[in-house]
């Protein structure tokens, strides 16, 4: 072999891959702005439950009675502790407590020294089960109290359940080591949260009673522990095994299931044109819709049993894996089959639609690899502590079955989550099928493929008009990753006034007005820069003014937020006390003209040339998901839509501005100033029916005011 030769064809195909754009883009850019995009969404959906978590107070029935010292420092606010006496605690058990009838548990043995069990997070999940069986837990001492206190939380009346045992504040007085338990479910993540919670206040307990018995002279034995606290996990074993099964199966079962469809896609798209089959079969007398209903017909045949073999191993494998009594049961594989279903019927279409701008099956890897990849990434998010499917969950394809699949595996499937799930994703499927036929009504695609895909995702700099929807994507989507980069210098910065006004003018205004010089746009088409009617100011003002009572009365019955989190939320507003006029500039002025610029200026502008439903709707979810709150996700999606409307009718971004400043100023000074008849009028944290229907009158009115007149050759 001549070494020469060898390195002149490496030398060869090298130039010939970095030749390639559609290469390059998927070997260097993709994985620079993938990665960067899915930790920004996972850090603002982990950070939006942690906030939420620590927002909400965790609550704790006490079954017994705490010494005066260790109550009073378990109920300090900084614990964020509900203490309950003696709930939901059954009759018998109590007296049994009281009467010291039930012994406490003996504290856990330390762990054997040597490196941990090897093998898989299943089998370990198996083992731990084998080891920690059911008959085992009835010969505790404590087997009654952890069924009761297994029963209540997985109830979800509380969070967890403390037990002092008899005899706990005599043992506190005499110095001796009192002993207590705790109770809790380490697989529902408020459960969790609050075991470590009061763990934390136990520990501060007991450092309070250690400082106290310093100044002794004569010390008994438990001096140096003060308190005996031993925890025990009530999770049932079938959910402990469920939890690690939930946390890595739906991505398993997702990906192997579309990795089927992906490559008979491209195959029969690409694949026919490098044969030259495509050709033959677009002179047959067939309509375009007939060909791409046998071809998805073919490919979701396919993926479907891909998916099938997957759900079928799978049971096998964990029939194998797992004792007896914690088996998956049959009907729980039925479902996760089922659930896969629309997952294949949606990426069967998309896949065949994005293949068809291929020249080639090399091509067409390319062109798949940018969706195949997020599918993986989204199917992740079920691995982030506490994410869990509820009603916003389940209208977000991918995620929404990935933790439905999840649920199952724990046990805890909720029949109208299912539902939800089923039906947006076929609806989700049934939209991206009408795509693909709209795909293959193109000969042009057909027969060639590439020059078509530049013209729609062509991120050449133009000569006026709007941008282009390929460019306005990608530059927003450039704009959240730089975002995702300078928000770590933005954090540094203490004062939350100047991180706030750097965020709207560094991050969302100043990158869409570079974005859009760039594309060679005309910065007054893609604004809307210009003076729409004075009635149409009007009506922005009305709709500003009654808004956010209109989308409030109905958002707040719908998800309703936790008082805590509203609490939290509002204090983080105020900016540490700053005055009502800074307020204003920082929470009302900047983010409606920075926002809007971003929102319904670049983005908005590019997505029309899909159509308004589509530049509408999405431009308000993307809105609504960049504020990073699943309880403000459907009030900043209505707005949104609104702002959307607004722009689209007066043709310029002035109404959209007016309407979000107003909306911010008006709820930014009411917080701020309290009155006092808001405490009356806002009863149970809702916006009255009265209130609310009034404030949708008034908004119906201004919006009836900002709808102008078009001439007949006018742009929508």
């Amino acid at each position: 072999m001549r070494l020469s030769i060898v390195l002149v064809i490496l030398r060869k195909e090298l130039l010939e891959t970095l030749r390639d754009r559609r290469t390059f883009v998927s070997l260097v850019l993709l994985p620079m702005m993938l990665y960067p995009l899915f930790a920004l969404l996972m850090s603002r959906m982990a950070g939006a439950e942690m906030d939420a978590l620590e927002a909400r107070p965790s609550k704790i029935a006490v079954w017994g009675e705490l010494s005066p010292d260790v109550s009073a420092a378990l109920a300090a606010g900084e614990n964020k502790l509900d203490i309950m006496p003696w709930h939901g605690v059954p009759a018998p058990l109590r007296r049994d407590l009281e009467a010291g009838a039930i012994a406490p548990p003996a504290p856990a043995p330390p762990r054997p020294p040597g490196p941990p069990r090897k093998g898989s997070n299943a089998e370990a999940a198996g083992a731990e089960a084998k080891a920690d069986t059911k008959p085992r837990d009835a010969d505790r001492p404590d087997a009654a109290v952890a069924l009761a206190a297994r029963a209540l939380v997985g109830a979800r009346e509380v969070h967890a359940v403390l037990v002092p045992w008899r005899g706990f504040s005599e043992d506190v007085r005499a110095g001796k080591a009192a002993r207590v338990t705790l109770y809790y479910d380490s697989v529902w993540g408020d459960s969790d949260f609050a075991a470590d919670r009061l763990d934390y206040a136990l520990a501060r307990a007991r450092d309070g009673l250690l400082v106290a018995r310093e100044g002794e002279k004569a010390l008994p034995k438990g001096f140096t522990s003060g308190l005996e606290v031993v925890s025990r996990n009530v999770a049932p074993d079938e959910r402990r095994v469920g939890k690690v099964l939930g946390t890595i199966m739906p991505m398993m079962l997702i990906l192997m299931s579309l990795l089927g469809g992906f490559l008979r896609a491209a195959d029969m798209t690409a694949g026919e044109k490098e044969r030259g089959t495509m050709q033959t079969l677009l002179c047959a007398p067939l309509l375009p819709i007939e060909i791409i209903t046998g071809k998805f017909l073919a490919v979701s045949v396919v993926s479907l049993f891909t998916a099938l073999v997957n759900v079928a191993s799978l049971g096998l494998t964990l029939r194998r894996i797992l004792p007896g009594e914690m088996d998956v049961p049959f009907s729980a594989h039925v479902l996760t089959f089922a659930l896969l279903v629309p997952v294949t019927l949606l990426f069967s279409a998309l896949f065949l639609a994005v293949a068809a701008f291929a020249r080639d099956f090399k091509d067409a890897q390319n062109l798949l690899t940018p969706v195949y990849l997020p599918v993986m990434l989204l199917s992740m998010v079920t691995s982030l502590p506490g994410m869990e499917l509820s009603v916003a969950t389940s209208f977000v394809p991918v995620l929404n079955v990935a933790l439905l699949i999840k649920a199952i595996y724990l046990g805890d499937v909720a029949p109208d989550l299912v539902l939800f799930t089923i039906g947006s994703s076929t609806l989700f499927a049934a939209l991206t099928l009408v795509f693909a036929a709209r795909v293959f009504e193109r000969e042009d695609v057909l027969l060639g493929g590439r020059g078509s895909f530049r013209a729609v995702f062509s991120f050449e700099r133009q000569k006026g008009g709007i941008p282009s929807l390929g460019f306005s994507l990608g530059a927003f989507a450039v704009v959240l990753v730089v975002m995702f980069y300078a928000s770590f210098l933005v954090e540094k910065t203490t004062n939350k006034t100047a991180q706030l006004a750097a965020t709207q003018l560094g991050l969302f205004f100043l990158p869409a007005l570079a974005a859009i010089a760039a594309s060679g746009a005309s910065m007054r088409e893609t604004l809307g820069l210009r003076m729409p009617r004075p009635r149409a100011l009007v009506g922005a003002v009305l709709a500003g003014l009654s808004g956010g009572a209109a989308v409030a009365a109905i958002a707040t019955r719908l998800v309703p937020v936790p008082p805590e989190f509203a609490e939290k939320l509002g204090d983080a507003l105020l900016l540490d006390g700053q005055p009502l006029w800074v307020l204003l500039i920082v929470i009302a002025v900047l983010p409606a003209l920075c926002e809007e610029t971003l929102f319904r200026g670049l983005l908005f502008s590019g997505l029309t040339r899909a159509g308004f439903g589509v530049a509408l709707v999405a431009s308000s979810l993307l809105f609504g998901l960049a504020h990073g709150s699943i309880y403000r996700l459907l009030p900043t999606f209505s707005l949104g839509l609104l702002l959307g409307y607004a722009r689209h009718e007066t043709r310029s971004l002035l109404p959209g501005i007016l309407v979000h400043g107003i909306n911010n100023a008006l709820a930014i000074t009411i917080l701020a100033v309290r009155p006092p008849w808001l405490e009356k009028l806002l009863q149970n944290d809702q916006v009255p029916v009265g209130l609310g229907v009034g404030a949708a009158l008034v908004l119906a009115l201004g919006v009836v005011l900002m709808r102008e007149p078009r001439k007949a050759d006018a742009r929508g």
